[in-house]
């Protein structure tokens, strides 16, 4: 007998992961497979229903509620790195780990330390992923001015990290105006002078050449300085790509800039 199974279709981000575990919580329980997908897929599957989910953000604050109260802060912040990640399938990943922890009235606070269940080994890989990710951003990140408005800095990353920058350059560039913009995925995470982060979807960045100012200048002499204090006796290419992968290059002047 071919088991029932049930895609829950959501929106791609944590919000929208959280709102499926929430409305989808008993249909694990019922015996049906689940699966909880960001997108619809390209070739529907045959005995399998498919259910589209509404962001809800006062169920998806009961799912980080519980997990916090019940799990902990640390079970938490690697269910949301994950949910951040690039794989399709870590909205299932991250269902059947809360499952694991919680379901059938369970409270499994180290549930995290499960590796050998696939889930829980899934959703830990993802976490360590993302983190490693958004930290090299920290370092790896350039602005540059436009029409001495705002500062932009151009972004690709694997995983939808723009959340996860936020605080840190919340903190580093309180009373400035910038935007970081995520290229692939087409969002923007916009700060305004002494606000709030805000993140903006579906955003189609055109700047006009004449609007990057005098960056050529400024960009040149950072490049200079780079050169300046590289030890050409000490210089090792595999070492620097281990360090700074290929990748994130292409947004930064010391790299993109032709000589």
């Amino acid at each position: 007998m071919t088991q029932e199974k049930r895609i829950l279709v959501c929106e791609d981000s944590l919000e929208g992961i959280f709102s499926a575990v929430y409305d989808g919580w008993k249909e694990c329980l019922g015996g049906v497979k689940v699966s909880v997908q960001t997108s619809f897929p390209t070739n529907m599957e045959l005995f399998t229903t498919y259910r589209e989910i509404d962001t809800d953000r006062s169920k998806s604050g009961k799912v980080m509620r519980t997990i916090l109260m019940k799990l902990g802060s640390e079970a938490y912040e690697q269910i949301c790195l994950a949910a951040a990640g690039a794989d399709p399938d870590r909205g299932t990943a991250i269902y059947y780990v809360l499952h694991r922890a919680l379901g059938h009235g369970r409270c499994e606070t180290k549930v995290m330390e499960a590796l050998a269940d696939p889930y829980v080994n899934e959703v830990v890989k993802l976490a360590l992923r993302v983190k490693r990710e958004y930290h090299h951003y920290f370092g790896f990140i350039r602005f540059r001015e436009i029409s001495g408005m705002f500062l932009l800095a151009q972004i690709q990353p694997e995983n939808d990290i723009l959340p996860l920058l936020a605080p840190h350059f919340s903190n580093r560039f309180p009373n400035e105006n910038w935007v970081i913009y995520d290229e692939g995925r087409q969002k923007a995470l916009c700060h305004g002078k002494g606000t709030e982060c805000v993140i903006k979807r579906e955003v189609r960045l055109q700047i006009p050449r004449n609007a990057m100012g005098d960056r050529g200048e400024y960009e040149e002499l950072w490049r200079a300085f780079c050169d300046s204090v590289s030890i050409e006796a000490r210089h090792n290419e595999k070492l620097q790509k281990q360090m700074l992968p290929l990748r994130f290059r292409n947004n930064m002047p010391e790299f993109s800039m032709k000589g």
